[in-house]
């Protein structure tokens, strides 16, 4: 007897032990995870960092006009990113294990498959807006933007690794996809914060300077808080999606990052009002910029027409003064189903971003090009057999050329994608309403249901 209960003790104890050396194990390797998590994270940061520090200290070296400025800094960064895309690719692929899952894509036309990654924004829960408002200083009309996004960051990270994960790769996304044209390193009015605040720092006055170079890069580090680079925001708002494409070259295992897509599901109005200097349409004095309810019955008012007027592609785009650019406004008939649409709650789907994740040269060599006209041929095509709208704006300075050598082409233009420019007027008995300044116009690709 006494045998049988040391032997039933000694099983008990092996038991034991083992449930032990299963608990210890799965917290080592919960804590892999993390420090392998942290490490990604922070090599994210530090490239993308180097690479704000360096892009800032750029633009704020000459005298000359915010947009020779700009476009300075935006050579610099496409060079750079073009000088560390291996070291940013391998970075990107770090991230992988905690971004996922990898699915597969539709093919390409011409028979190439790729994978994609993906991340649906999150809303944040509105108290946090509202507790910071009620902390801002007297007088201040509304909260900082680049506060309620670190608030907003902060409560995502509580969802766990993946977040935390995508996070660092939007951080990466905003670097290797940089363009002598677009420079994806900022969400908020940096430059124009860099110029106010440092000519009151003792020593930094002078254009160049050591102390004025430290003074910006100290900027910088302390601006990170807020978010790594422009895609981040789109992580903390509801109806984005961040979409990632990796191919795999011949004769290599891994995976190469090709193309970005970011998009939103809202309802038209609202998309339009969340354009480039809040959309297309010159509203009547009285009516402020924020004044959501303003707009909506301005566009409910009895009479209201809208029509889309489509750019003439075989003519002059920069002749603004004949017309010519545009079908004759004499032609223009007003829309009922855009008037509809505008009007209606139905969601559109808006292309915020398409962006290229390698240097010309990658793109060109391994055919990466292929890969984003088939993201953006997937994404007109299913939106057409959701029976959703289609819209996005046409950043560039000649939109006409860019439409017709590359939207309007097919497959992408394949199902009903035009060129134009929202009109409208208060009654059929009165002309077409006056636009914004060419300067500040903005030139539309709509595809209806």
């Amino acid at each position: 007897m006494s045998k049988r209960r040391v032997s039933d003790l000694n099983g008990n104890s092996g038991h034991f032990d083992g449930a032990v050396a299963r608990k210890k194990a799965k917290v080592t390797r919960k804590q892999d995870e993390e420090n392998g998590l942290d490490s990604a994270v922070n090599k994210a940061v530090r490239l993308f960092s180097e690479h704000w520090v360096a892009f800032a200290i750029k633009r704020d070296a000459s005298n000359a006009d915010e947009v020779e400025r700009d476009g300075r800094a935006c050579q610099l960064g496409e060079r750079m990113a073009a000088e560390k895309y291996e070291e940013l690719k391998a970075a990107m692929l770090d991230l992988l294990p905690w971004v996922g899952p990898m699915k597969p894509a539709t093919s390409t036309i011409q028979g190439r498959s790729y994978d994609v990654i993906e991340f649906e924004g999150k809303e944040p829960p509105s108290h946090i807006k509202k507790k910071l408002e009620a902390q801002k200083k007297k007088g201040q009309a509304s909260v900082a933007e680049e506060k309620l996004q670190k608030a907003q960051l902060e409560w995502l990270r509580t969802f766990g690794n993946r977040t935390r994960g995508w996070e660092a790769l939007c951080a990466l996304l905003s670097t290797i996809a940089a363009r002598g044209e677009m420079s994806w390193m900022e969400s908020f009015h940096v430059a124009t914060d860099i110029d106010s605040r440092v000519k009151k720092i003792p020593g930094c006055k002078s254009k160049g300077s050591a102390k004025r170079k430290a003074w910006i890069r100290q900027y910088i580090q302390d601006e990170l808080q807020h978010g790594c680079g422009d895609f981040v925001s789109f992580m903390v708002h509801q109806g984005c999606t961040l979409r990632v494409s990796f191919v795999q070259a011949p004769g290599v295992r891994k995976q190469i990052p090709a193309s970005l897509l970011i998009s939103t599901r809202e309802p038209l109005w609202e998309a339009l009002q969340n354009q480039d200097d809040n959309g297309p349409v010159r509203f009547p004095q009285g009516i402020p910029w924020n004044g959501f309810r303003q707009k909506r019955e301005w566009l409910m008012k009895a009479g209201r027409q809208f029509a889309f007027q489509l750019a003439n592609l075989e003519g002059d785009e920069e002749d603004t003064r004949s017309g010519k650019s545009r079908v004759a406004i004499e032609t223009l008939k007003p829309d009922p189903k855009l008037l509809a649409l505008l009007r209606s709650r139905k969601p559109v789907v808006q292309l915020d971003v398409i962006a290229a994740l390698a240097p010309r040269g990658v793109m060109k060599k391994e055919g990466l090009s292929e890969i984003v006209k088939a993201e953006l041929a997937n994404f007109t095509r299913d939106a057409k057999g959701r029976g959703e709208a289609v819209v996005f704006c046409l950043g560039s300075t000649n939109p006409h050329t860019l439409a017709q050598k590359v939207y309007l082409r097919p497959p992408i233009g394949d199902h009903g994608l035009q060129c134009g420019y929202l009109r409208w007027r208060d009654s059929p008995d009165v002309a077409w309403a006056r636009e914004r300044s060419w300067e500040d116009r903005i030139c539309l690709c709509l595809q209806m249901p």
